[in-house]
């Protein structure tokens, strides 16, 4: 009975995996046998199997995995604990070791090869299934806890285990559990495999078992520094990095540990670095970690492992990496380490990059009426219809590809989330351009009116010249908008639509709308009636639009991957909370009005090729740290909507330019660095999974070798048996028969020849000499 009371483990609730209480083994039997743990298990286990049959994809099953795992509880196999956080320094070791098979083809199998004689020889005292594992067990991992040889700390110990499961794949050995603070889910009781009698054998398997001191010395703590001892630190590492020694740094983040981030971290990206490897290693890491330190080059220098190296070698390796501006975004890896490690799912979520403080002078004047809520689209939304003040104004982005300020914007937000936002800013940004198209707009119906009464004998008068109309209505058909294009002799088209839908009076042309405007390319038709539009001209057509986060999906399904999304800029609204006090407006008036003026004005004025210094160094600034995140995660979905996005962002740092009179201002880098950053984040955040699914089926269809001559792969002399696996590997069916028509062939055209011993083949010179 008093063995049972012992507290062994620590406890952690599903609600705080940074807390942990004392866990007793009659507590740890009342987790195994929760009634919430079962039901959770089962529906991962559904989940599964589906994914295992092929009902839902492996992505739709590892989201819905991770999801469920968080409302699980959880416990800690290899130690008890001083305090009540699960701070690795905290920590005292009970002589067990977990260790982890992951990804397992038949589990119930493995158990019985390889765990089974291992616990009965006393060695393995927990055995059971991990919450991943399939409904009919075809699939899943193992939980192991076993005893801590002798004189081994737990890495070594793993390592021990693992060798001696020989027949076991090797990537399916989880190496990264180190932490003695690291947890593990609890499962339902039948998924327990040994004992043998289940959770009430856990007493026996525990009996043995009592907390002693850690295999590895803990972290050293900090101990009074005398003068003498300052002095010299000083001189060696400088003043900076005694203050740093004597700064309190933040222990986790969003309640992980740091010391699991990086154990775990740096066993992903191939464990403790040998010798040559250990400067590279250290600054991938130290990438990684920016994520969530925040840059903070002092908090890195407190939780990255040395490795071998001096205190000086290793600050110069994470100034590097974080020498670069910017906001940092997760990595694959990192995220993958944050879902393994994070109880909510907040930590690994896609978080929005902060405005900057300080915004260029335009863009402050245009978001002074609106609620802070709204800054971030409507910061954005206003550039369509700046930019269509340009008049064949070029510049050359960094490619040396001339290019011009087309810009296309789509609001995504959820019902209800104020997506009307941006209409009073656009309005008045147009307003002379509206009032210029009135008088246009007047001639063109009356040329229409005229037409209209026209007897049919009666020549009609030919259409006037100059009707130019910038600002047009968003239905039209495709005939209506080359005409539109046609009419304004090289000017911007600008259309503000409420709903993206409006777009589908082009029908099937709409995706090449959008990708031809973006480029400013050349688009028309061919038609041969009289009363037909039939000509070409160059696509220069800015608009701005909304739609719900669902259609949007809907919308965009069949274009993921063809470009046309990429080259949208696109930002998001929250959804409101319920009862959240209503938004408040400012009002425009006529000074609000003159204010803007002087900048339409010189949007206006601008022509011919123009150049800004500064904004090409920005936009190469970003392409590098663009592509260095991007080698960095591996992610090429990322990498595709980067390139773009960077265009975008250069687009708006040249209508700001030529909009405050070609006068560059600090605030203009900080900006465009964010609004890259920003639709980035809108992108990922409503389409990264999908983009990434399509990439992939898309991907799946391309060859990856050519054909093989099966010929060249046999031996000299050959029989049946040699051709039926080379068949096999080309997935072509197998068989006597198969085999037989296969050489009959080969014999027919001369590569080969019966031979003397019955059954056999002896390829010819012909045969021999097949390239």
């Amino acid at each position: 009975m008093l063995k049972t009371k012992l507290c062994l483990f620590g406890y952690v609730s599903k609600e705080d995996k940074g807390h942990v209480t004392p866990c007793s083994i009659g507590q740890l039997k009342e987790g195994f046998r929760s009634p919430d743990v079962l039901e959770t298990c089962l529906r991962i286990a559904v989940a599964a199997g589906r994914a295992n049959r092929r009902e839902i994809t492996r992505e739709e099953f590892e989201a819905e995995k991770s999801r469920e795992k968080r409302k699980l509880p959880a416990w800690t196999p290899m130690a008890t604990w001083t305090g009540d956080r699960r701070k690795k320094e905290d920590a005292i070791a009970n002589g067990l070791v977990m260790a982890d098979l992951d990804h397992l083809t038949a589990p119930i199998r493995v158990y019985e090869r390889n765990i089974r004689p291992l616990a009965e020889e006393g060695i393995v005292r927990l055995c059971h299934l991990t919450p991943s594992t399939a409904d009919d067990r075809s699939t899943g991992g193992l939980r192991i806890v076993f005893r801590c040889p002798g004189g081994m700390d737990v890495e070594q110990a793993q390592a021990w285990l693992y060798d001696r499961l020989t027949d076991v794949p090797e990537e399916c050995k989880d190496k990264c559990v180190k932490d003695l603070s690291r947890i593990s889910f609890f499962v339902p009781a039948h998924y327990i495999l040994y004992p043998t009698a289940g959770v009430d054998g856990l007493d026996e398997a525990f009996a043995d078992i009592a907390p002693v001191a850690p295999a590895v010395p803990p972290r050293p703590t900090a101990t009074p520094v005398t003068e003498a001892a300052q002095a010299a630190q000083a001189k060696e590492t400088g003043q900076t990095a005694t203050a740093a020694a004597e700064k309190e740094f933040p222990t986790d983040f969003k309640g992980i540990a740091y010391t699991d981030i990086v154990d775990k971290l740096l066993g992903k990206l191939g464990g403790e670095p040998r010798q040559g490897e250990r400067n590279t290693r250290l600054h991938r890491l130290a990438c990684h970690l920016r994520a969530v330190t925040d840059a903070d080059e002092e908090l890195l220098m407190h939780i990255m492992p040395r490795c071998g190296l001096d205190e000086e070698e290793v600050r110069r390796i994470i100034h590097s990496a974080c020498a670069g501006n910017g906001i940092y975004y997760l990595s694959r890896e990192m995220k993958q380490v944050l879902d393994e490690l994070d109880p909510t799912g907040e930590a690994s979520a896609l978080h929005e990059p902060p405005m900057p403080q300080k915004l260029p002078r335009l863009i402050r004047l245009l978001l002074e009426n609106t609620p802070r809520e709204y800054h971030p689209v409507v910061a954005n939304a206003a550039f369509p219809a700046l930019a269509a003040y340009l008049n064949k104004v070029t510049f050359d982005y960094i490619d040396n590809h001339s290019m011009e300020a087309a810009l296309m914007h789509l609001t995504i937000a959820p019902s209800g989330a104020g997506k009307s936002c941006v209409n009073d800013v656009i309005h008045h940004i147009t307003a002379r351009m509206r009032a210029r198209d009135a008088v246009s707009r007047e001639r063109d119906q009356e040329w229409k009116d005229q037409s209209a009464t026209r007897s049919a004998n009666e020549r009609g008068k030919r259409r006037p010249t100059g009707l130019v109309i910038q600002h047009v209505q968003p239905d039209m058909t495709s005939a209506a908008l080359i005409q539109r294009l046609h009419d304004a002799e090289g000017r911007f088209l600008f259309t503000h639509m409420d709903e993206i839908d409006s777009l589908d009076k082009l029908k099937d042309q709409k995706f090449t709308v959008i990708k031809n405007a973006f480029d400013c390319a050349d688009w028309g038709a061919e038609r041969v009636g009289k009363e037909s539009v039939s000509r070409s001209c160059q696509i220069k057509y800015n608009w701005v639009a909304s739609t719900t986060p669902g259609h949007a999906r809907d919308y965009f399904r069949r274009a993921l991957t063809d470009g046309a999304l990429n080259r949208l800029n696109i930002s998001t609204i929250p959804q409101r909370e319920i009862g959240a006090p209503m938004p408040v407006y400012g009002r425009y008036t006529e000074q609000w009005d003159a204010r803007l003026a002087p900048y339409i004005a010189r949007l206006e004025e601008a022509t011919g090729h123009v150049r800004c210094p500064q904004a090409e160094k920005l936009a190469r600034a970003i392409a590098e740290e663009l592509s260095d995140y991007a080698i960095l995660t591996g992610d090429r979905t990322y990498e595709h909507l980067s390139w773009r996005a960077n265009v975008i962002g250069y687009r708006k740092a040249m209508v700001l330019w030529l909009a405050g009179g070609q006068k560059w201002e600090k605030a203009i880098e900080d900006f465009v660095r964010w609004s890259v950053q920003y639709d980035l984040y809108c992108k990922y955040l409503l389409f990264g999974e999908a983009i990434s699914r399509a990439e992939e089926e898309d991907n799946a269809c391309i060859g990856r070798r050519g054909p093989v001559n099966m010929v060249k792969e046999m031996p000299h002399t050959f029989t049946y048996a040699d051709v039926d696996p080379a068949r096999a590997r080309r997935g072509m069916p197998t068989g006597g028969r198969y085999a037989a028509e296969q050489v009959r062939k080969w014999r027919d055209r001369g590569y080969c020849v019966r031979g003397e011993q019955p059954g056999t083949w002896v390829k010819t010179e012909k045969g021999e000499n097949l390239k």
